[in-house]
């Protein structure tokens, strides 16, 4: 499999295309070196997702899905305009793995096990830098996210040594009220997953990820301070008033094309406007390079009908758990959470 490299571009050129991208003075170079920058990670999801695979088979750990995905270059560009701070070349999360584990405990075993791993990669920053399980966000948000520097001795890989990847850390209770989230921000034209979203929507997810949480976790969410009643009551009232969890209930679960059994890499398309509004399709690679022409071809075509997204997972299943949001699919989170009001009312 041909991977690209990073170029010979330095951190200065990167950051500089990157603040031209943010204030809206794009030049087709700064495009050209973004895509490099971009494509070049896929080298680094492949040796990652490939080291997680291997340390799951090795200790027979049957619990966890794992998926790789390369950020979109919207998404990119987005992220560049809403932090003034970032740059191009520090941006941590290009890259991405995630992990879905059936608890909290597997999933702090098999996250020590990567920790104190032999590989030589640099881990950034202390371990509860991103431990957004015991300290969740005021959002709701739960979940762990681990940033390595990859970094190798081998004469081959040495040239993708520095790039940056992402390790997402989720249970699937965590993980279906993340992609209801990003779900409902499609469904209420929000932005809660970016912390831009009304006070009462907010509240009503926040109150969700609480109700998550300790119906079965058996932890605290974002919401400690209340009692079982006074967090349903709240909830109830909120949701009576704003009706956002019946918008997801409302929707209906799109049929996707068949995968090809060969394919390991996949471009999601999922449309937002025009004949095809509300479908989405899914096209599966063999090699990285061909799935990389086609995403950028996609990109460019339909940049205002679509959100296009390149994936990667070894089984079909594993692709739509990890990436429900782009299946419209909030089915895990609607059920795990009329349950969970159940058990703790």
């Amino acid at each position: 499999m041909a991977f690209v490299a990073p170029g010979n571009y330095s951190r200065r050129q990167l950051d500089q295309a990157g603040e031209r991208i943010r204030e809206g003075k794009v030049e087709l170079s700064d495009i050209m070196i973004l895509e490099n920058w971009r494509a070049s990670h896929l080298y680094v999801i492949n040796t990652f997702q490939s080291s997680l695979r291997s340390r799951r088979k090795r200790f027979n750990i049957k619990d966890i899905t794992i998926a790789q995905r390369l950020k979109r270059r919207p998404t990119i560009v987005d992220k560049l305009r809403r932090e003034s701070g970032m740059s191009l070349s520090r941006m941590h999360d290009i890259a991405g793995c995630r992990l879905i584990f059936e608890s909290v405990k597997s999933l702090n075993e098999f996250r020590d096990g990567v920790l104190n791993s032999r590989a030589g990669h640099e881990h950034v920053g202390d371990n509860q830098r991103y431990n957004y399980i015991d300290h969740p966000k005021a959002t709701g948000y739960r979940g762990i996210h681990d940033v390595y520097k990859y970094h190798v001795s081998s004469i081959g890989g040495q040239q993708w040594n520095g790039l940056r990847i992402e390790i997402q850390y989720r249970t699937n209770i965590q993980h279906s009220w993340a992609t209801a989230v990003e779900i409902s921000d499609i469904v209420n034209a929000t932005r809660l997953k970016f912390n831009d979203a009304s006070k009462n929507i907010s509240r009503l997810f926040s109150l969700s990820s609480e109700i998550l949480s300790r119906s079965y976790e058996d932890m605290d969410g974002p919401c400690p301070d209340l009692n079982n009643r006074e967090l349903i009551e709240e909830f109830e009232c909120l949701e009576n008033q704003i009706h956002a969890i019946s918008r997801l209930r409302n929707l209906t679960s799109n049929t996707f094309r068949k995968f090809a059994r060969t394919s390991r890499l996949f471009i999601l398309v999922n449309y937002t406007s025009g004949d095809k509004e509300g479908r989405s399709e899914a096209i599966g690679f063999y090699d990285s390079a061909s799935a990389i022409k086609k995403y950028s071809e996609l990109e460019s075509e339909l940049q205002d009908k679509a959100d296009v997204v390149l994936v990667g997972a070894s089984q079909q299943d594993a692709i739509r758990l990890a990436y429900t949001n782009y299946f419209s699919d909030a089915s895990h989170f609607l059920t795990y959470l009329d349950a969970g009001i159940n058990k703790i009312r």
